[in-house]
């Protein structure tokens, strides 16, 4: 992978439907190169999946994360469980991990009973596979451009985003529709998205405008595999003392600016936030929690640490 390869998967981090044209304006290359290079970057799988952020805070559900430490389990046993909790339509994302837990999971539920099926659910197939598990509440969530891959500095730290609302938007059955087939791929045609659900292309633009506006899409991006990228990605759980606002913000501010934090999730849990880096080696991870913990040695109690292996599922909409 070169520096264009890279150029690519900013921008269309940036904005994954991004046309042609534009996309080779932007990265100072030929139409044809373009497109050459991004089914190039799809076929090898460096590009997982062309999708799109949703705020579904907004329309009523509530989101949460488990984390599971398993027991007497092989890759098989591991995979049983990965592959249930993929086929289940709460379950927007799913992570296998190294570390402390061995699968990360966020459901999306509109009240506790439903949370609570789930769980259970799980219980009654995998008791006998289940060390531990831990539940958090994802109270707020913030997601970064890759900055890094094009060397650029963070001077800018806004981003898409979720949060708790007080009033819930109900969609029509066909901003419903638009949101599922965009969920599973954003770069689809407003053409082919017309003739998938037999409405008019114009028609299909103005729902996608408002769905926008109301701040249901929040933005169109990528999944990427980071193995093939020859990097890494951790998750940073980070125990506080201290809940002050400013000293909270200025520690905040800190891990906004770096260029590899790609996300920032505010949680009721144990821990407090949790922080998603990609890497290119353990000795930039170690800087940096060298520098959080040092320069906020009054903030921080504790952090904890946990690699992402890969997201067999990430779809906040089915």
């Amino acid at each position: 992978m070169d520096k264009k390869d890279k150029d690519i998967i900013f921008e269309l981090d940036k904005n994954s439907r991004l046309p042609y044209s534009k996309l080779a304006k932007l990265t100072g290359i030929s139409q044809e190169t373009a497109r050459y290079r991004l089914n190039n970057l799809v076929r090898k799988g460096v590009i997982k999946k062309f999708m799109t952020v949703m705020d579904t805070a907004k329309l009523g559900y509530s989101i949460y994360q488990i984390l599971l430490k398993l027991q007497n389990v092989n890759e098989t046993k591991k995979l049983e469980v990965i592959n249930f909790l993929v086929r289940n339509k709460n379950v927007a994302w799913v992570g296998d991990l190294e570390g402390n837990y061995d699968i990360a999971f966020i459901v999306r539920v509109r009240n506790q009973l439903e949370l609570q099926n789930i769980i259970g659910e799980i219980h009654n197939l995998f008791s006998s596979y289940i060390m531990k598990k831990v539940v958090s509440v994802l109270l707020q969530g913030e997601f970064f451009s890759r900055d890094y891959l094009v060397n650029k500095k963070r001077t800018d730290s806004r981003a898409s985003s979720y949060s708790p609302h007080e009033e819930i938007i109900l969609l029509r059955d066909t901003d419903k529709k638009i949101c599922q087939v965009l969920a599973e791929d954003a770069r689809i045609s407003y053409i082919k998205l017309s003739e998938k659900l037999k409405i008019s292309p114009d028609s299909i633009i103005q729902h996608v405008k408002k769905l926008k506006k109301e701040g249901i899409i929040q933005k169109f991006t990528v999944s990427i595999d980071n193995e093939k990228m020859n990097q890494l990605h951790y998750k940073l759980l980070i125990y506080l003392t201290d809940f002050s606002n400013k000293k909270v913000d200025s520690l905040l501010s800190f891990i906004k600016s770096n260029n590899k934090v790609i996300a920032v999730i505010k949680t009721l849990a144990e821990w407090d936030y949790e922080i998603d880096l990609e890497i290119e080696s353990i000795d930039q991870l170690k800087k940096f929690t060298m520098q959080l913990t040092s320069e906020y040695s009054d903030l921080i109690r504790d952090y904890e640490l946990m690699r992402i292996l890969s997201m067999p599922k990430y779809n906040f909409f089915e």
